[in-house]
């Protein structure tokens, strides 16, 4: 038996410390993590989870869940997700709503239900605060106990999620905001190096985020490239369903076979994707997912004047790790490398590491076809 007086200075104290967790929250994902354990620790033996459904694809884009074993989380989130009846009550009430189970949908309601029989008997009671939700997202903070806890835990938790509901949606607005900031800074560092070929930076979905003036160029004239419903589109055959389905193997973390297309459309040109790199600096639970630098080189005409310095900027490279990656380049070895530089060996070997962890590479051909793909 747990010894917590669920009394208003417990509502005033735990909604507090959840408020300050979230405020960290907006510059720092993981500290959303730490509002879960709060509300755990509040609730001894309640299951907390923090979901955001992508409801297009009825699939969970981010979730946190505390006190459910790791079988049942790892089910949950391969299949039992896709069915749980209580996302469609929630997806109906307005962002700020709380809910509580046995009083607006009781778990009795789909005890015929595949989702039931595989839901713990000590998890059939729920309660929840929905965050955010419209046509494409939902986000909520959902707590599940047992029905025979429901009378202890029902009052606090509905006054509870009720107190942090406008701290949560407050921070998680502002991390909205942080990450398209974060976003637009990725999109016009890679921008940087591309002042001679079209570039654009585009999401998973193909949409564009940001563009040189070359690219815009190209976009009002619809010869070579074009915009359509805001997504990127080129005008030659072949080429955007290549591109649509690079961009999927990459977002998977998967090697596609080539991320170089040529396509002829009144000239001859080559097309190149590479993934940016996360921001090394603060995380944000609603940064605009992975980034794609798309750069269209006209074949025809004299290379670009991208330089080493201009992609230093794009990657974050210090100015001895871009001395590095021109000495590669350049197809010295790294013990080459190491002898002009004057360094040991481990000291180069160590650069290189930050060099792949910074480009999103993991091996020195890798490196070597980035670069070239972008100097």
């Amino acid at each position: 038996m747990h010894n917590t007086v669920f009394d208003q200075k417990f509502i005033t104290d735990t909604s507090a410390q959840i408020a300050e967790a979230a405020d960290r929250a907006v510059f720092d994902a993981t500290a959303w993590d730490d509002c879960v354990e709060i509300l755990g620790e509040a609730f001894p033996g309640a299951c907390i989870a923090f979901q955001y459904y992508d409801l297009r694809r009825m699939r969970l884009d981010y979730d946190r869940i505390l006190n459910l074993g790791a079988d049942y989380q790892d089910s949950y989130r391969q299949h039992y997700s896709e069915l749980n009846p209580w996302v469609q009550p929630l997806r109906a009430a307005p962002s700020g709503t709380v809910l509580i189970s046995e009083s607006d949908c009781p778990s009795s309601n789909f005890s015929h239900t595949e989702f039931y029989d595989w839901l713990p008997r000590d998890l059939r009671a729920a309660a929840a605060l929905i965050l955010e939700t419209n046509r494409e997202n939902l986000a909520f903070v959902g707590v599940n106990y047992g029905i025979g806890q429901a009378d202890t835990y029902d009052s606090p938790m509905s006054a509870l999620l009720r107190g942090i509901s406008s701290p949560l949606s407050r921070s998680m607005q502002a991390a909205r905001l942080f990450g398209r900031t974060v976003d637009r800074e990725r999109s016009a560092a890679a921008l940087v190096s591309r002042s001679g070929d079209l570039a654009c930076v585009v999401d998973q979905q193909l949409r564009v985020r940001d563009a040189n003036n070359v690219a815009e160029q190209e976009f009002r004239r619809r010869k070579l490239v074009a915009m359509r419903a805001g997504g990127f589109f080129v005008t030659a055959p072949g080429i955007n369903n290549w591109l649509a389905d690079t961009i999927r193997l990459l977002a998977a973390g998967m090697e596609p076979q080539t991320a170089t297309r040529i396509f002829f459309a009144d000239g001859s040109y080559q097309i190149g994707v590479v993934p940016l790199p996360r921001s090394k600096g603060s995380r944000s639970l609603f940064s605009g997912g992975p980034l794609f630098l798309v750069v269209v080189r006209n074949l025809t005409r004299p290379a670009g004047t991208g330089t080493m310095a201009d992609l230093g900027a794009a990657f974050g490279l210090t100015a001895a790790e871009q001395k590095l990656c021109d000495l590669l380049l350049l197809g010295n070895s790294l013990k080459e490398a190491a002898d002009i530089l004057g360094i040991a060996f481990e000291t180069v070997r160590q650069r290189l590491k930050a060099i792949f962890h910074k480009t999103g590479t993991h091996k020195q051909s890798e490196l070597i076809a980035l670069l070239g793909r972008l100097l």
